[in-house]
């Protein structure tokens, strides 16, 4: 099984619904694809630091990375 999702996946999540952004559309604004974006967020694997700033922009998240 894949990891659990971090406190950091949970906030990407929140902002996501506060701001009406479906996984697509944050796919979208960030140049990767949903599948991976998706990973990301879910904890099933760990994304470079640029990528997850790239997330962290786009929903306006204050967490500098996965932890």
């Amino acid at each position: 099984m894949g990891k659990t999702i971090t406190p950091w996946g949970k906030q990407c999540k929140v902002q996501m619904t506060l701001m009406d952004m479906s996984l697509k559309d944050l796919s979208r604004t960030v140049g990767l694809s949903h599948t991976y974006v998706s990973a990301i967020i879910n904890g099933r694997i760990i994304a470079p630091n640029e990528t997850v700033e790239k997330i962290n922009k786009a929903l306006q998240v204050k967490e500098p990375s996965i932890k």
